[in-house]
């Protein structure tokens, strides 16, 4: 009985899933551009970009690719540095502050490249487009995505006072 119940909802549930893949309405490509993975050339079919907006595209990400390199590098030595201070036999408090502090640094750094970079592809854009693109990211964002570049939603932050005492 048991088994037969299984079978009949895993058939339910494929149908089902299968009437919504083929229902994906013109109207609804944020959902479709995720189905088919987000890449570059999905995006851009969902922005309706033009040829000129796609090689100024392509430009801005090959520029930001070669601009980026000596800033993941210098990201690369800092973690280092960090891990360094920490492993060491009896760790130095100040040299791991330091570390701590020049690693928070670059990482404001780096989200303010990224937030520039998002302004001039933006500048691309038309005002239609801009709204594609956000309702695409609202999109992504509940797909799991926090939107800070960590895989899966997020873990609550939960307060002091809510953590455990231990005793």
């Amino acid at each position: 009985m048991t088994r037969r119940f299984l079978g009949v909802a895993a058939t339910l549930l494929s149908v089902t899933a299968c009437a919504a893949i083929a229902s994906a309405a013109p109207g609804d490509e944020p959902r479709a551009v995720r189905r088919a993975g987000g890449g570059g050339a999905a995006l851009a079919g969902y922005l309706g970009l033009t040829d000129p907006q796609k090689a100024s595209w392509r430009a801005l990400h090959e520029q930001r690719r070669e601009e980026m390199k000596p800033i993941v590098e210098e990201g690369r030595a800092l973690r280092e540095r960090l891990r360094e201070a920490v492993a060491a036999p009896s760790p130095d408090p100040t040299a791991v502050g330091e570390a701590t502090l020049a690693l928070e640094a670059h990482r404001r750094k780096v989200r303010a490249e990224h937030e520039a970079f998002r302004a001039r592809l933006e500048g691309l854009l038309d005002p239609g487009q801009k709204e594609k693109l956000k309702a695409f990211e609202a999109a992504r964002r509940t797909r799991g995505g926090g939107g800070d570049g960590r895989r899966g939603p997020r873990p609550a932050r939960r307060s002091p006072e809510a953590r455990p005492v231990e005793g």
